[in-house]
């Protein structure tokens, strides 16, 4: 998988996510293309083989034989967290976790390094609450 297939798949689901109404359901609606868009980036660093404290391959592996890494382990929150922490040690991760906020929030994600400083933040102030 190449990084501009990966950005192409994101305007995709950006598309639609961009005509989804503000009730209740529309929001739900929303996040399930979200996190479209969050495992199409971490399947791409999966490929690249990035892991981050053993997720999510070494960590696969053993929910195989270890029940504490069952299936709820494998959550989306956890997800978030490896895509952050590697956005901040790969440039190729910057690059699509930086166009995807910035194509699905502009007005927030308007400069890459205040993008940087805010998942630096995130990350030494462990916003997610979740262990690897």
């Amino acid at each position: 998988m190449e990084i501009e297939s990966v950005k192409s798949r994101i305007l995709e689901i950006h598309e639609v996510w961009d005509v989804i109404g503000d009730c209740v359901d529309c929001f739900k609606y929303g996040e399930i293309h979200e996190s479209y868009v969050v495992q199409t980036i971490s399947d791409y660093c999966v490929e690249k083989g990035y892991e981050v404290d053993g997720f999510p391959m070494q960590k696969r592996a053993l929910a195989e034989t270890n029940s504490n890494f069952g299936e709820e382990y494998f959550c989306h929150d956890r997800y978030i967290k490896y895509l952050d922490v590697l956005a901040t040690e790969h440039k190729d991760v910057f690059e699509l976790m930086y166009f995807y906020s910035s194509t699905f929030w502009p007005e927030q994600f308007y400069d890459e390094e205040l993008y940087r400083e805010r998942l630096l933040d995130y990350i030494s102030c462990d916003v997610y609450e979740i262990a690897f």
